[in-house]
């Protein structure tokens, strides 16, 4: 199977990340002479479970930069919530579809292959978010700062694409606000499942089967943690630190 992407390039340049560049976008930072984004969009083209490319950001600016290496631009409206619906606008009749930030340059078209390939393999989930244990994000990264929480199974930190049936954010428009604005503050997400969930979240001993659980109860969906073996997933750019290691790494 093949899936159509949304890359999410909308946010603005007014993090910390201004202070060492002017551009008005993030993913239009460059490094290595090329923007940001254009890395993430030259692994997707290099995937082969991938059809269609969506970039949703700042169109104009967009296409004059990037051109004709994708399949549609989509002019960002706000916040990150708002923008994965204007995506999914362009393929609503997607079976599946892959959602990725525009922020995460290392990432290689064998990663997205490879995600895809292990998610889709049983197409029992409507939702597949991945997760890295921590221990392959330091070795990769022994000097990046990360959010990393405690399961049952291990220590983790997030990644930063998903693979989603498009239908299942109909009605969930709330949940989908609160899990973005606290993607990465694990111990706020714990709030969503209950008191007895953070208390089992506080101590470590909250299981991935636990959360999938109680999140098909509040939703209705079925979600899947993907535990995957690709720290360039989780790895993105948002600070000055983390812009120098890539230009090491990229230009290397």
């Amino acid at each position: 199977m093949k899936l159509n992407v949304v890359i999410l390039a909308g946010a603005p340049n007014n993090g910390p990340l201004r202070k060492v560049s002017e551009m008005e976008h993030e993913a239009l930072i460059k490094i290595a002479e090329l923007p940001m984004v254009e890395y993430v969009i030259r692994a997707v083209n290099q995937a082969r479970y991938i059809d269609k490319i969506a970039v949703v950001g700042h169109k104009g600016e967009m296409e004059r930069i990037i051109q004709d290496k994708v399949d549609f631009y989509v002019e960002s409206v706000g916040s990150m919530k708002d923008n994965i619906f204007k995506g999914l606008e362009v393929f609503k009749d997607s079976e599946y579809l892959l959602i990725m930030t525009s922020d995460i340059p290392l990432i290689t078209g064998e990663d997205i292959d490879e995600y895809i390939e292990t998610c889709l393999s049983d197409n029992k989930a409507d939702i597949y978010y991945p997760i890295i244990p921590k221990k392959l994000n330091q070795e990769k990264f022994p000097s990046v700062k990360r959010t990393y929480f405690h399961l049952a199974e291990g220590v983790f930190t997030g990644g930063n694409m998903v693979i989603i049936r498009p239908q299942i954010l109909e009605g969930n428009t709330g949940l989908l606000e609160k899990a973005i604005a606290w993607r990465k503050k694990p111990w706020k997400l714990s709030r969503l499942l209950g008191m007895k969930f953070i208390l089992k979240f506080v101590i470590g001993h909250l299981s991935i089967t636990e959360i999938e659980n109680k999140v098909a109860m509040l939703t209705g969906c079925k979600g899947h943690f993907m535990i995957t073996n690709h720290p360039e997933i989780g790895f993105d750019v948002d600070k000055p630190s983390d812009l120098k290691i890539m230009e090491g790494k990229i230009i290397s």
